[in-house]
């Protein structure tokens, strides 16, 4: 079969940004093209198959019946297309060109160096940019990054992403060693200050979650979003908070000012994962998933497990 000559991958794959994105600017932005550009692919793109994809009349973009048949198609040849191209790399051994990685803070500033220096031949070019869950999963869904290592659950429900566990860590206390052992109970807390986690992070809406759960509220005196800076504030004494083993390890020269203890009443993980877009980078993500959970099991936790020994029967590396 002859197919129109605006029928082609770079145009499906326009198509397929656009409708991800919800338009044609956003699309623009992340295919590195113009908007007119991207306007008149889609149009020549609906020359071709003869009918309109969008519907224009309502804003954002929405998709005709045709649109959400060639969409559900589309990523299915652009799978496949990635899958022979990266079949055809692999038999030659050919490293990507490029692969952009998110991370949350307290993972690329521990695991992350390990990771790109044990897995260097993956890439000619490694990107890694850090920030919080949430922004990381939107990136991925908009194809700004490859790959993402994220605390948060939110893209559990998204369709088309492979995932692989790193790792289940548990939430444990700290507080300044001027304030003691803590309580068997959080309400010991309840006449102390309460350093958040920001609630733009997932880390803090998690906690933010867990307090309302227990149905649990503290006087709170600062927020930060990033662990660094919380945890040294905690080390100061602005007051106490929930934080993680990852958190804690980044950290670590805190340690001989804070005191760190398993939360007694109300105990929850968090899991930390790789996700990628599924067929997209072959067999790479899991690769890069296997060599994380190695690094952080075999170089970066047992220091913190020597200071902290009661830590390590917390930590959980499959789904029970």
């Amino acid at each position: 079969m002859e197919f129109p000559q605006s029928f082609d991958l770079r145009a499906i794959r326009a198509f397929v940004v656009v409708a991800e994105t919800g338009g044609m600017t956003a699309a623009a932005e992340q295919l590195g093209l113009t908007q007119s550009s991207v306007s008149q692919i889609i149009a020549n793109l609906e020359t071709a198959v003869g009918t309109p994809l969008f519907d224009r009349s309502v804003r954002p973009l929405a998709l005709t019946a045709t649109g959400n048949m060639l969409l559900e198609r589309g990523r299915e040849l652009l799978a496949q297309a990635s899958d022979a191209f990266l079949a055809i790399r692999e038999a030659e051994r050919q490293p990507l060109a490029n692969l952009t990685v998110g991370m949350f803070e307290s993972f690329a500033n521990t695991v992350g160096p390990l990771l790109v220096q044990e897995l260097s031949e993956l890439s000619r070019h490694w990107r890694v940019w850090s920030g919080i869950s949430p922004q990381q999963n939107a990136a991925l869904l908009s194809h700004s990054v490859d790959v993402i290592v994220t605390s948060s659950g939110e893209l559990d429900t998204e369709a088309g992403l492979e995932r692989h566990l790193l790792m289940r860590e548990p939430f444990v206390l700290v507080s300044p060693l001027a304030y003691g052992e803590p309580g068997e109970d959080l309400a010991s807390f309840a006449d102390k200050p309460f350093v958040r986690y920001s609630l733009r992070s997932a880390i803090g809406r998690q906690i933010e979650r867990q307090l309302s759960r227990l149905r649990l509220s503290f006087p709170i005196h600062v927020e930060f979003d990033t662990a660094g800076a919380q945890l040294a504030a905690v080390a100061n004494g602005a007051g106490w908070s929930m934080t993680t083993p990852l958190c804690l390890l980044q950290e670590q020269h805190l340690l001989p000012r804070l005191q760190v203890a398993p939360l007694t009443r109300g105990p929850f993980s968090r899991r930390i994962s790789l996700v990628a877009r599924r067929g997209d980078l072959g067999e790479v993500p899991s690769v890069m998933a296997t060599t994380a959970r190695r690094l952080l099991q075999e170089q970066c936790l047992p220091s913190l497990f020597q200071q902290l020994p009661w830590l390590e029967p917390e930590i959980a590396w499959r789904e029970e």
